[in-house]
Formats: C-alpha cells, sequence, structure tokens
C-alpha cells in the first residue's frame, strides 16, 4: 500500500507542478481575463461530469470487484456520451456568454474526459493504481506542451489555444488508459439487457449518491468563480482561481493516499480496520499537509508577480486565507473516501451541504463587498465547516478517544515498517533490473 501511495504522490506532485506552469503560462499570455475565460471553462466541463459521473465515475472503484468488466463499460460509455449531448442542448438556456462553437467544444471534451475517466477508475478499482496514474499523467503535460506551441509558436493568444490543448489532452488519455484496459477487452462479450439489470441497479444506487455529494461539492468548492464574474469580473476570477489552484496543490497529499486507501477498503469487508488504516493515514496526512501549507503561506507576493504577471500581486495574501479551511478540508478528503469506500455516500452529501449553507450565505453577501478577499473568506469558511461535520461524525460513529488522534509509537512502527518495505522492494526491482 505505502509503494502505491509514493507513486500516487510521486504522479501528483508532478502534476500538480505541471499545472502550476499551465497556469503561469496562460497567466503570462493572456493575463487575468483570460486567466478567467479559462477557468469558467474548464469549471463548466466540470460541472457536466458530475452528471456523467453518475454512472461513469468512482462509483466504479466500489463495483469492480463485484461485478464483470464488460457489464460495467458498457453502459458506462453510453452514460457518457448521452450526458455531453443532453448538455450541449441545456448550457446555453443558463450560459448566455457562451456561444454555440464553445458550448459545443466544452461538451464534446466533457465525453471525451469522461471516457477516459471510465478507463482510469477501472484500473484503479482493479487495483491497478500506478497505471492509472501514468494515464492521467499525460493530461497536463500534454496541455503545457500545446500551450507553449500555440501561444509562442503559432501566436494563438485566446481561448482556442486552450480548447485545442484539451482534446490533445483527453483523447491522448483515453487512448493511453484503452490501452492499459487490454487484458480486459480480450474477455469483453455483449449481455442481453435483463443481464445489465443488476449492474445498471448498482450504478445508479451508489452513483447517484456518490455524486449528489460530488454536485452540491462542486457549488460549494467552485460558485465562488461564477460569483466573482458576475458580481466583478473575469479578470477577479482569473487571479482568485490562481490563489485557489496554489493553496489547494496541498490536497495532492490527501488525494494520493486516498485513492489508495479507498480501494484498499473498497475490497476489505472489516469496518474495524477500516477505521484504523483511516486514522493512522489522516495523522501522517495532517503532519505533511500542515507543513506544506505553512511554506506556501510564507511566498511573498513579489513571487507571484514574477510567476504569474503583473496583475496576479494578491495571490499571496488570498493564500494565506485560505489556508485554514484547505488543511481541514484536507482531513476530509480522507474521511470523505471511508464513507465512500464502506458505500455510505450520503455522509458526504450531509458535509457537503453544510459547506453550501455557509457558502451560499456568505458568498451572496461577501463578494459584492469586498471582491476577492470576500470570495476567500466565504471558500476557506465553507471549507472548515465541510470538514469539521464530516470529522466530528467519523470520530463519534469509530468511538475513537481524542488520545487516538496523537501520533503514536506503534504509528511511527508502522510507517518505518511500510518504508522498509518499499526500499526493499525497490532494492529487489533493482537488482533483479541489473542481473538481467
Amino acid at each position: 500500500m505505502f509503494k502505491k501511495i509514493l507513486n500516487t504522490f510521486g504522479t501528483k506532485f508532478l502534476t500538480a507542478a505541471i499545472n502550476f506552469a499551465i497556469a503561469a503560462v496562460i497567466s503570462q499570455a493572456v493575463g487575468d481575463v483570460g486567466k478567467g475565460e479559462q477557468t469558467l471553462m474548464l469549471t463548466t466541463i466540470t460541472f457536466i461530469l458530475i452528471f456523467s459521473d453518475i454512472i461513469s465515475g468512482s462509483a466504479l472503484v466500489y463495483l469492480a470487484p463485484k461485478h464483470p468488466f464488460s457489464k460495467l463499460l458498457l453502459p458506462s460509455y453510453l452514460w457518457s456520451t448521452l450526458v455531453g449531448l443532453v448538455a450541449a442542448g441545456i448550457i446555453p438556456l443558463f450560459y448566455h456568454d457562451l456561444g454555440t462553437g464553445i458550448t459545443l467544444h466544452i461538451c464534446t471534451l466533457a465525453v471525451l474526459s469522461s471516457l477516459s475517466t471510465v478507463n482510469t477508475t477501472l484500473l484503479v478499482g482493479k487495483e491497478r493504481v500506478t497505471a492509472a496514474n501514468y494515464a492521467n499523467l499525460w493530461q497536463p503535460v500534454s496541455i503545457l506542451t500545446t500551450l507553449l506551441i500555440c501561444y509562442f509558436y503559432c501566436d494563438i493568444l485566446n481561448i482556442n489555444a486552450y480548447i485545442i490543448a484539451l482534446y490533445i489532452a483527453y483523447g491522448g488519455s483515453f487512448l493511453i488508459s484503452l490501452g492499459m484496459l487490454g487484458k480486459a477487452f480480450r474477455s469483453f462479450r455483449f449481455y442481453a439487457f435483463k443481464e445489465y439489470k443488476n449492474v445498471l441497479k448498482d450504478l445508479c444506487k451508489y452513483g447517484i449518491l456518490n455524486q449528489a455529494g460530488h454536485f452540491v461539492q462542486f457549488f460549494n468548492l467552485r460558485l465562488n468563480y461564477y460569483l466573482l464574474a458576475s458580481y466583478v469580473d473575469k479578470g477577479s476570477t482569473g487571479i482568485f482561481s490562481n490563489a485557489v489552484s496554489l493553496a489547494e496543490a496541498i490536497w495532492i497529499i490527501a488525494r494520493s493516499i486516498a485513492l489508495v486507501q479507498y480501494a484498499r477498503i473498497a475490497n476489505a469487508d472489516d469496518t474495524d480496520y477500516s477505521q484504523k488504516l483511516t486514522l493512522k493515514l489522516i495523522k501522517i496526512c495532517f503532519a505533511f499537509s500542515f507543513a506544506a501549507i505553512l511554506v506556501l503561506s510564507c511566498f511573498p507576493s513579489a513571487f507571484f508577480l514574477w510567476f504569474f504577471g503583473p496583475e496576479f500581486g494578491e495571490v499571496g495574501v488570498l493564500i494565506r486565507i485560505l489556508a485554514p479551511g484547505v488543511l481541514l478540508f484536507s482531513i476530509y478528503l480522507l474521511v470523505g473516501h471511508y464513507y465512500s469506500g464502506i458505500g455510505r455516500y450520503e455522509m458526504n452529501i450531509y458535509s457537503s451541504l453544510c459547506g453550501l449553507v455557509f457558502t451560499f450565505v456568505l458568498g451572496f453577501t461577501l463578494i459584492p463587498r469586498y471582491s476577492i478577499y470576500g470570495a476567500a473568506v466565504t471558500t476557506s469558511i465553507a471549507y472548515a465547516a465541510n470538514a469539521i461535520f464530516l470529522i466530528v461524525f467519523f470520530f463519534a460513529q469509530s468511538r475513537f478517544k481524542l488520545r487516538d488522534c496523537l501520533i503514536s509509537k506503534e504509528d511511527v512502527r508502522y510507517f518505518k515498517e511500510q518504508a522498509r518495505l518499499f526500499i526493499h522492494s525497490k532494492t529487489s526491482q533493482n537488482n533483479d533490473e541489473q542481473n538481467q
């Protein structure tokens, strides 16, 4: 497990570093307004994916060990395509600023991204986490490469450069992950419709519960982007999105752990084991996340002016406002994956609703008056409320004592042993390679 966590962390860390480079390239090339347009486009794609993931999302991790590959793949692919078609007709009714061409691009890209996610999620469900990581790594690498070519060699200084980059990223990721599922496809077969009945029932049951939480969480995390664009301007959205991206980068620690934790719990039947494992992982996650956010908060404004451009000097202050909520939310990610792993998706919904109350009340109050600073305060408080709700519930259910939250000698021994096994496996692997 430790090996998979480190591999996932390494991949996500590299992905985050490349994403920062992408944000810097976009910000330097097209300024805060162009960055705001890119943010709103990507956020809209993410919104569509919430509905795609009802059938095609992370519920597949929970169901992959329980149903044949063939019965999961076909419904997921068909649903992803259907959602994209429906979105193409609905989005223009609510988002009038988008032209027909941009809307079609957004919906097509959402379908490509969803199909890629189906493949990588099925890989994770079979605990092939490393393979899924490599497929996902393609996306930021190809986006950065394509943007550099479009901006600095082809002189495409608008949203079209980002659209081209996303097509290459999502399309390439889909093909790579498809190849990694090659062995599974050899045994693929079609079933009579009635044989899909139980699978569809489970996909809908767990998918709807899981995505209801993501639907609420989307507004909890990203409603402020649209509020800023509406009440202030797209430039403020671009500045705020860069601050959020940097602050949320510490979540690569929690998400690296949570991805492996989720797959492990989904394949286990022991609640006591799952709770103790989650608590152990929370301790190590909090320690590393606290150190990371502390370092990030110390970066001066001059760094962000140099990195993003002259419009982005306020990013450092925004990060410090966001820091407490972001840190607490990193713990939420582990507790949330625990409940997802045991099929209790409704717990994530309740906690997300708690955070959403603060987002609505504070967002419509503070953002019109205080612009990006109001958005940062709103976001930090909403993150904290979301996390505190679920953390309190987890500890009440598991009956852990306050002293159990402290890192113990047993925890240190556990992680030392995991590290020793990891180093031993790498040494053995290197020796085998040298002997070949």
